[in-house]
């Protein structure tokens, strides 16, 4: 880690251990990602009145139109992203010895 990004995390998470911090840095960055991606799944929820498994079944069953189709890929890209996300907070958790409350 350069010496720039040490001294700038050292200044929100005033703590003697750099990778600590590094982790808190992170962890943070993931809560960010995670409840805008979160959101963005909501919007599509909102907009088809469904949860994703639900609309997949449905275009599997009788197609979709053009908006549809590309509301469909995002969707189920921003859910597989959210997934990944949660994933590698748990692990940040794990590895800052902190209890993980699902």
């Amino acid at each position: 880690m350069s010496d720039v990004v040490k001294r700038t995390i050292e200044v929100f998470y005033p703590v003697e251990d750099s990778e600590e911090a590094l982790n808190k840095v992170v962890l943070e960055w993931l809560d960010s990602k995670a409840s805008k991606l979160e959101e963005k799944v909501m919007e599509f929820e909102r907009k088809y009145g469904m949860e994703f498994m639900e609309f997949d079944n449905r275009i599997k069953r009788k197609g979709a139109s053009f908006e549809e189709e590309d509301d469909w890929i995002d969707w189920g890209d921003y859910i597989e992203l959210l997934e990944k996300l949660k994933e590698y907070r748990r692990d940040v958790l794990l590895q800052l010895n902190i209890p993980i409350i699902s």
